[in-house]
Parts: C-alpha cells; structure tokens; sequence
C-alpha cells in the first residue's frame, strides 16, 4: 500500500478540502475538514505519520492549521498565494484541483512557491504591532473628525498648539455648541480618550519587551529608529537569518529599486509593489528623525533629493533603504551602529603603523559603503 508523501489543504474559511498523496502524484485519498472547531482537524491529522507534509496557501486564517499540524507531528508548509496562482494561470478551478495542484508542487521540489510560516512568538509581536497602528489609525480619523466638525460650524482655535493636549482638551469643554452639536462631540473625545489608554498600554508593553530583547538595542542605535520603530522592525522580519543578505532584506521590505526597462528604453527604478508593506511604513516613517539626528543620512538625502527634484520621495525610500539593509548589517554582526568614519590611513589618529601601501590602498578602495562609512 503507497503512504501519504503529503497532504495538500485547500483552506476556506468555514472547512478545508484536504488531499492525500503519495510520492508518484497519484491520490490516495480525500476529506473535508471543518473548521467548526480545532477537534476535527486535529483528529484528522493524527491519522498520519510523525514528519508528514502538509502544504497550504498562506491564506487569512492559515495559523490555527498550522499549529494543529505542528501539535500532530507534521511539518506544515505555506505557499505564496500570487505565486502560486500565477503557476495555476489558465488550470481548471476547484477545491479538489486546487489542493492536488499545491501537493504536485510540493512534490516537484524547487518549484515549490514556499512563503515564511512565522512562528508563534513572530505572530503575537505582530499582532500587537499592528494592533496599535489600527487604533492609531483609529485615533487620527476621529481627531480629523473633530476637526472637520469644528469647522463646519466656524470654530478655529488657535489658543493652543495642540488641540488634543491638556490646555487644547479644556477648551473644547467649555465651548458654546448646539445640544447635538456637544453629543457628537463629547462621544468623539470619550472614545478618542479610551483608544489613547489602549496605546499607551501597549506601548508599555512593547517597551517592556524591548529590556529583554538585545536585538532592541542594536536596533535602536541606528538613527531615527526609536522603540516602536525596533519592534515593529523584529515583528516584522522575523528570524534574520531567512535573509541571505541586506539587500534581500530591502527587497522583503518594498524599498529595492528595480530596473523597468523595455524595447531599449529606460522607465527608471521602480520599488515592488508586493512587500511587506507594514515593513516598509516603519521604515519610511525612520526617515525624518534619521535624517535629523545623522549627517550622515542628511548627505545621502540631499544628494538623491538634488538628483531627482521632480520626484523628492526617492530621497526618503533611498534613507529608508540604508536603514533597512544597515539593520541587517548590525543584526547578523551583533554590534550597534556608530556614525563616524575609520581614521584615514597615515593619519595622526591612525598612526604611522597604518601607512598604507598600494595593495592596502587597493582594499580601502574596494570595501563596502557600510563598512567605508560607518564603524561597526
């Protein structure tokens, strides 16, 4: 009797279309799974061997499968669900179809479209992220509301530079408005103050976390990357090491430019679309206290900015690249970032013992712009 070599899922949100398949393609079986509780889909996944595949798109609700699968004994595995659909372009469509196609992939090898399965802790630092940049989303829209409010009815206050301060809150009480006017009003400052004590309380949780983390630390040396930016950072990547080099890191993250040329003709660099676009806020958003706090990264975004003044955004994805890829640097290395430049051979500082010759001067000339720039 052929064994199960893998058991493809095709996941909806109510069940999943679950395939059994031996090493040669041929299917050995079929069930549906449904997802009405955890018990059924651990039950059938302890029908099978210890070191069983089991291969799924990375879809919305993959975690909780995953997990049961783990718990079982079996290793699932996650496909990229664009790439995948691009290999199934123009293949009839079913449930059955879909899960025997992911498990010939599988089978296949290298084809295989594999997506980064974050582990548990990755996933709880992410959904606490980005939790607090919902209700952060959540606190802009109803101050704007606020504001809009006020306006629709003539009220400009300039008393105060910050309308949602302590000075700025106390004024809003006292002012004359309409009966439904002050409900809607007062409703939008009740809850706009509940959602301030949600963040705050997460990010005394993030800060807490971020004592116990070294990686925090290395993180937060470089410039304009403060605490949530570090964490935000760490949830997002993951486990650095999945990362060959720094500019597959800055690719992850939508911040690697790439060539757009067609029929000999040069549409200029263009960053992908598909990345992790939580990654690349964070990133972004590091430019301003970069470019502030480091000469350095204020020279880089002078000189792209003076390049490109009819498109002054490729200044900041350029900053946010260095950040991105020097991240990378200061986690595979373990040590933090210092902006000052290497003593220049020959010099007072370096003393007479590194008087360069040719073949060291050749060196010097050859070394990479983290490592000619920065000291690490």
């Amino acid at each position: 009797m052929n064994s199960v070599a893998v058991v493809p899922l095709d996941i909806h949100k109510r069940f999943s279309k679950a395939v059994e398949m031996g090493e040669g393609g041929e299917v050995l079986g079929e069930a549906r799974v449904s997802h009405a509780g955890r018990d059924e889909m651990k039950k059938y996944f302890s029908r099978f061997p210890a070191g069983t595949d089991v291969v799924m798109e990375a879809t919305f609700n993959w975690p909780w499968i995953a997990d049961a699968a783990e718990e079982a004994g079996l290793r699932p595995h996650l496909a990229h669900p664009m790439r995948a659909r691009e290999m199934a372009k123009g293949m009839a469509k079913s449930d059955r179809k879909d899960a025997i196609f992911l498990g010939k992939l599988w089978l296949a090898g290298d084809i295989f479209p594999e997506s980064y399965l974050a582990p548990p802790e990755v996933r709880r630092m992410r959904g606490l992220f980005r939790l607090r940049l919902t209700l952060v989303s959540m606190r802009t829209a109803l101050k704007n509301a606020i504001h809009g409010q006020l306006h629709r009815q003539g009220i400009l206050i300039s008393e105060c530079s910050d309308l949602f301060g302590k000075s700025g809150l106390a004024i809003l009480e006292k002012l004359p408005m309409k009966e439904h006017e002050r409900w809607q009003l007062d409703t939008k400052l009740s809850v706009l103050g509940d959602i301030g004590l949600y963040v705050k309380e997460m990010e005394q949780k993030i800060r807490r976390e971020l004592k116990t983390d070294p990686r925090a630390q290395l993180l937060m040396s470089l410039p304009g990357v403060g605490e949530i930016t570090a964490y935000s950072m760490l949830a997002e990547i993951g486990e650095i090491e999945r990362f060959h080099n720094s500019r597959a890191l800055a690719s992850y993250a939508g911040l690697l430019p790439l060539d757009n040329e067609s029929a000999e003709k040069d549409f200029g660099k263009r960053t992908g679309a598909h990345c992790n676009r939580f990654l690349r806020w964070a990133m972004i958003e590091a430019v301003t206290g970069a470019v502030t706090a480091s000469g350095r990264m204020k020279s880089l975004y002078m000189r792209v900015k003076n390049r490109n003044k009819d498109k002054p955004q490729k200044a900041r994805i350029a900053v946010a690249r260095e950040l991105i890829e020097l991240s990378h640097l200061l986690l595979t290395r373990k040590v933090k970032y210092e902006e000052k430049r290497p003593p220049r051979p020959g010099s007072k500082e370096a003393g007479d013992e590194t008087r360069p010759n040719r073949a060291s001067q050749s060196a010097l000339c050859a070394r990479s712009p983290q490592a000619s720039q920065a000291a690490l």
